[in-house]
């Protein structure tokens, strides 16, 4: 009898399921999600059906735009021209009314499990809002901590429209884009959104990549905007050779490209490794920090007239040449976001609460914005650059 058990209860093991399984042709896969303010004739449309409705004045609108994936046109083994996916749009005062104001209009719930990315409009981002506007994706238990964030130059929902070709939908098309930043330093690297949870609860300075819908089909992932922590506002743009700078005070500028000028030419270095050291220390009432670079790398590409790259001296002088360029970049990020900015991007701050925390304790709240400690600190930048490899010696010309 107890064999007889056994066995009917080992079998129930084998006759269970995933009790929260979900089938796919019964959700609208959430891919990518825009966040945009209202022109104003939708602004004032949509607070008269507001004040209809309601009685009340809406303290805010603004329009979120979904990118819905087709399930159909993904099956396995399947070849097809349809299009794979569509976009949908609702306009509210929160994220959770939006996505339940959807779902009234769909026969579909929608699913954010696999979101891989969220654009805000540089309007809304210049508001101070940001954390709000994803406060109900941090939160939410359906996603997940490593979906993307984007600042939008222009419109975040015309982001949405543009896929490039090979490749099924635009978010699928900007992730592609985005992992291409190993390979090109003027890309900022991927903001998570856990992170950007982090920065704003911290009220730490942070940036965002910055993304562009240009005429046509084309996408661009160039520059970053920089958010105050304080306010979490949006306060201005990095370019990419500020980027540039930026990677390499950050030590993640791996793969990069650097053209120098040497004797009215140019050659081009791409550093296979580098490593960055941050000291602090405090020295008669001010902040001092040293930053040591060190870049190794290729000679790749020579434009150089009468230099012979073979000879120990001029190898060296071309090192000199190239710590010039680096140290260069670098001090101009420094300068522009103690001047311009007064934001601490660079995250100095750690060095500071590891070295003397007591002391910034004490002087945490003063540390970014116009006089504060970080704007008045003394940043010290020394850069050692070596050339291992010279790929060929011989001229091609």
């Amino acid at each position: 009898m107890v064999r007889i058990v056994l066995v009917a209860l080992v079998s129930l093991l084998l006759l269970t399921s995933c009790w929260d399984r979900k089938e796919i042709e019964e959700l609208s896969i959430v891919m990518a999600l825009a966040i945009d303010p209202l022109e104003e004739e939708e602004l004032e449309k949509y607070e008269g059906q507001f004040k209809r409705e309601t009685g009340k004045e809406p303290e805010q609108l603004f329009k979120t735009t979904y990118q819905i994936v087709i399930p159909s046109t993904i099956t396995e083994g399947r070849q097809t021209e349809e299009k794979a996916y569509f976009n949908v749009s609702s306009v509210g005062r929160t994220n959770f009314k939006i996505v339940r104001n959807i779902a009234a209009r769909r026969s579909r719930r929608l699913n954010f499990e696999h979101l891989k990315l969220i654009i805000i409009n540089e309007k809304i981002a210049r508001t101070g809002t940001i954390g709000k506007m994803v406060d109900l994706y941090i939160r939410d238990h359906e996603m997940r901590r490593r979906t993307l964030m984007y600042v939008s130059k222009g419109k975040a929902e015309e982001v949405l429209e543009k896929k490039l070709p090979l490749e099924m939908m635009p978010a699928l098309s900007m992730k592609m884009i985005q992992e291409n930043y190993p390979a090109h330093q003027g890309l900022p690297f991927p903001v998570e959104i856990g992170e950007l949870g982090g920065a704003v609860i911290g009220e730490k300075s942070y940036i965002i990549p910055r993304i562009t819908a240009k005429e046509g089909k084309d996408l661009i992932i160039a520059g970053a905007g920089v958010f105050l922590g304080k306010t979490n506002e949006l306060i201005g743009w990095l370019g990419e050779e500020d980027l540039e700078g930026y990677n390499y005070i950050l030590g993640q500028a791996e793969n990069a490209i650097i053209e120098v000028r040497f004797k009215e030419n140019l050659f081009v270095y791409e550093l296979d490794g580098m490593d960055t050291e941050i000291d602090y220390m405090r020295k008669n009432e001010t902040d001092h920090f040293q930053i040591r670079i060190k870049t190794e790398g290729t000679f790749v590409e020579n434009w150089l007239e009468g230099v012979e790259i073979g000879d120990q001296a001029t190898i060296e002088e071309l090192e000199k040449a190239l710590e010039e360029e680096i140290k260069f970049v670098t001090e101009k990020i420094v300068k522009k976001m103690q001047e311009e900015f007064h934001a601490d991007i660079f995250k100095l701050y750690i060095s500071v609460k590891k070295k003397n925390y007591p002391y910034w304790k004490k002087i945490e709240d003063q540390w970014d914005g116009k006089d504060g400690y970080f704007s008045k600190a003394v940043i010290n930048i020394d850069v050692k650059a070596k050339i291992r490899h010279y790929m060929t010696k011989e001229r091609l010309s």
